[in-house]
C-alpha cells in the first residue's frame, strides 16, 4: 500500500510560520532499543477477511487493523533523520508520480536504525502475532519505502523536511488553510491520490510519522468482496495499521488540510517457506534502483528454493529411515526394498518450483517504455 504523503510548506528548523521545529537535521548513530522506540499497544479491533465478504487466504484469515499505537516519539524522529538525510536524498529518491516522491533502497546502507528495527525480533513478534503468521521483511529494499507529496516547493521543498514534525495544532492548521493557495485538491474517491491496486507483497505495515490529529481524510478504503467499499481510518503519528494488501483491492483518500504528511510502509512476507509465495515486483520495479533490487529479489527465492529443496530431501530421508527399520530384517539402509519416493509427488514438485523459478525471472523482465 501506498498512502499519499503531502508537504505543502517547506519548514526548516528556522522557520517562523505555523508550523516550526528546531531539530537539528545531523544523522547521529542511534542503536534500537525496544524499551525506548517501541510504543506498541494491541489494536482496538481486527478486521477478518470474512468480514469484508472475502476468503481467508493461504496465509491468514485477517485483513487488516485499526491503527495502534507502535513507534515512539524518539523512533519517530530517527527514522525522519534518516530518511531525510542528504545521502538518502540523494540516492534514494523516486519521482514516479505526478505531485509526490518516494524514497526508497536507504537501509541498511544510508538508515541502520530503520534497518535494526524492522528486522527486530520485538517488531517481527508485533506484526506476526498481529497477522496470525510469522513474517519477516519482504526484502531491505522493501524497508520503510517512503512517501512524500510535493507542495509548490517541489523536490527540492523535501530537503527542508525538519525532523521533529511540525505541530499541526488547530490554530495552525486554519492558517495554513487561509495561506495556501486557493486551487482544491479533489476529495471525493472518484479521484483517489493512487489508483484503486493490490501490493506487491503479501502484508504492509503503514506507519505515519507527522502530526495527523487534525487531518480530513486520508483513509484506507478497501474494496469488499460484493463490489462495495470500506474506509479504514488513517493512523495518528506513530501509530501504524496491517494490511494484508497482495489479496486486498485498496485505495487511499486524499487529504487537504495538512501542510505535511509523511508514511513509510515496510512489507513483509511469511518466513515459512513452504507457505504460499505470490510476492511480486509488480508495483516497484519503476521506482527502484534495478541493479540492486534484483540483486535482493534473486538471493531471496534462491532461499526460499534452497529451503524448499532442503526440506523435501529432509522428508525423503525420514522416510527411508523408517522404512528400513519397519521393512528390512536386519534394519541395514542400502537396499530398501519398500517404496519411498512417490514419483507423482515429486512431479508434482517439481512443477511448483519451475512455476517458482519461472514467476522468478519473469519478475524482471524489462519495464515497459
Amino acid at each position: 500500500m501506498a498512502p499519499s504523503v503531502i508537504f505543502d510548506t517547506p519548514v526548516s528548523s528556522g522557520s517562523t510560520g505555523p508550523f516550526t521545529s528546531r531539530a537539528s537535521k545531523t544523522v547521529t548513530t542511534t542503536k534500537f532499543n525496544a524499551s525506548k522506540h517501541l510504543a506498541y499497544s494491541p489494536p482496538s479491533s481486527i478486521l477478518k477477511m470474512e468480514d469484508i465478504k472475502l476468503q481467508p487466504t493461504e496465509l491468514s484469515p485477517v485483513a487488516t487493523t485499526d491503527p495502534f499505537p507502535l513507534l515512539s516519539h524518539d523512533a519517530v524522529l530517527q527514522h525522519r533523520r534518516e530518511l531525510f538525510s542528504k545521502e538518502v536524498l540523494d540516492n534514494c529518491l523516486h519521482h514516479t508520480r505526478p505531485g509526490s516522491v518516494q524514497l526508497r533502497g536507504m537501509a541498511p546502507r544510508y538508515a541502520p536504525f530503520i534497518h535494526e528495527f524492522w528486522h527486530s525480533p520485538e517488531l517481527l513478534k508485533i506484526v506476526s502475532d498481529i497477522a496470525g503468521v510469522e513474517l519477516v521483511p519482504a526484502m531491505d529494499y522493501e524497508v520503510s519505502h517512503t512517501n512524500v507529496q510535493l507542495g509548490p516547493g517541489g523536490i527540492e521543498a523535501v530537503r527542508n523536511t525538519p525532523i521533529e514534525p511540525p505541530e499541526a495544532t488547530e490554530e495552525a492548521i486554519n492558517r495554513f488553510e487561509k495561506e495556501k493557495p486557493k486551487k482544491q485538491v479533489v476529495t471525493d474517491q472518484s479521484k483517489p491520490i493512487i489508483e484503486w491496486h493490490k501490493d506487491s507483497h503479501p502484508w504492509v505495515c503503514v506507519v505515519m510519522l507527522s502530526d495527523a490529529r487534525h487531518m480530513t481524510g486520508g483513509e484506507t478504503e478497501l474494496m469488499k468482496g460484493d463490489g462495495t467499499t470500506l474506509k479504514v481510518k488513517a493512523p495518528q503519528m506513530g501509530c501504524a495499521v496491517l494490511l494484508q494488501g497482495r489479496y486486498i483491492t485498496h485505495t487511499a483518500a486524499p487529504v487537504t488540510n495538512m501542510p505535511e504528511r509523511v508514511t513509510i510502509v515496510t512489507s513483509f512476507r511469511p518466513k515459512n517457506p513452504l507457505l504460499l509465495d505470490e510476492t511480486t515486483n509488480a508495483n516497484v520495479r519503476n521506482k527502484s534502483h534495478l541493479t540492486e533490487l534484483y540483486y535482493q529479489w534473486t538471493t531471496y527465492r534462491l532461499d526460499v528454493m534452497a529451503q524448499r529443496c532442503q526440506l523435501a530431501a529432509q522428508a525423503l530421508r525420514e522416510k527411508y529411515a523408517e522404512n528400513v527399520d519397519k521393512y528390512d530384517p536386519e534394519k541395514k539402509p542400502g537396499l530398501s526394498h519398500a517404496e519411498t519416493v512417490n514419483v507423482p509427488d515429486v512431479e508434482k514438485w517439481a512443477e511448483e518450483m519451475v512455476k517458482y523459478i519461472k514467476e522468478t525471472v519473469y519478475e524482471m523482465r524489462p519495464l515497459e517504455k
